[in-house]
Parts: structure tokens; sequence; C-alpha cells
């Protein structure tokens, strides 16, 4: 099942203009996106069907990724021998880079690896085998994280209005400490 998921998402690199023109037959281009957690956009490193990372990350096109698109997709396939033959490298969507969908597979010769990652440039490497071919989504967890939290303040502030009570609210200043103390926790336990 590997195998099957990870040729068809990683062999076929998706043509930006083609999506566009999908989107808006769909009419889904005029999805608004009201969350400011949603609109982060991550910067990867783009190329397509390249013969070597040096290539690949010399000549990449250098742009943030579209709103939606928060994941950095590498698709790296080797010889019998392990020198490239093939450097795909493209912004995504979470749904298209998941667990199961990155690793490595050998077929006909070659190997094929395909790596996920949400920071910005993370796909300045490729990856060669199954110890750096991984999934890392730690800024995706932390945007999640966020915004729960977010939630859960303004459905207790909601819940608090509806009571009849003023709601006693912290000086701005301490609310992003609060944040910003939480993320870095978060990210200390994630390391």
């Amino acid at each position: 099942m590997l195998r099957i998921s990870m040729l068809l998402s990683c062999i076929f690199m998706t043509n930006p203009a083609l999506d566009d023109r999908i989107l808006q037959a769909a009419n889904l281009s005029k999805r608004e996106i009201s969350d400011d957690f949603d609109k982060y956009a991550v910067t990867c490193y783009i190329c397509v069907n390249v013969s070597d990372n040096l290539v690949c990350n010399q000549f990449a096109i250098d742009r943030p990724c579209k709103p939606g698109e928060t994941f950095c997709h590498t698709l790296h396939i080797m010889d019998s021998k392990g020198n490239s033959v093939l450097v795909n490298k493209k912004c995504t969507t979470e749904k298209e880079c998941q667990r199961t969908k990155v690793g490595c597979v050998e077929i006909d010769m070659q190997t094929m690896c395909v790596a996920c990652c949400d920071q910005n440039y993370c796909n300045v490497n490729v990856p060669t085998n199954t110890s750096n071919a991984i999934y890392d989504d730690k800024i995706s967890k932390m945007r999640m994280l966020a915004k729960n939290l977010f939630r859960e303040r303004e459905k207790a502030l909601t819940t608090t209005i509806k009571e009849g009570a003023a709601p006693r609210r912290l000086p701005l200043v301490f609310t992003h400490l609060i944040v910003i103390s939480i993320f870095v926790n978060y990210y200390r336990f994630l390391l």
C-alpha cells in the first residue's frame, strides 16, 4: 500500500496553473480563510524533474507557498548505486503529506524516497534512506495547539458573557507572553 500511495502522490508533480483552473471551475477559489493560523505560508525549494539536489536548490523557485500549502514535499529517486536520477520538490497540503506517505521503497533497481516537512526551506536536503525520509510536522503541531488555545479562550469569554458577568481580561501583552511561553515549552517537549 505504501508503494502505491507514494507513487501516486509523488511521481506526478502538480502544475499550479492547472490547479488554479480546477479550483476556479469548482468554485473553490473564492473560499475565505478567516483564521490567521490558516494563512501561514511556508517557503520551500521548488523544482520539477531535476537531475540532482544541487541543481534543484541552485535554480529553485523562491516564493512562499499558497495558503493551505503548509508542507514542503520532496521526492528523490536514486539508481542502484545511490546516484540521483530525479529530484522533485514542491509545496503541498497536509492531506498529501502524511506519515503513511513518506519513507523509501525499491522499485526496479531504483530507490524512491519521500520526505515532508513544514518549516521554511526544510527541504534543502533530499532523503536518501529511511532514517532521513521523514515526516516532520513541528510547526503544524504548534499552530494546531495555538488554534485550540485561542478557541478555548474564546469559548470561555463567550460563556462568561452569556452568563451575564463581565469578563476579566488580561492585558494583551500578558496574553501574548502566555501563548509564547506555551509554544516554547511545547517546542522543548518536541525536541
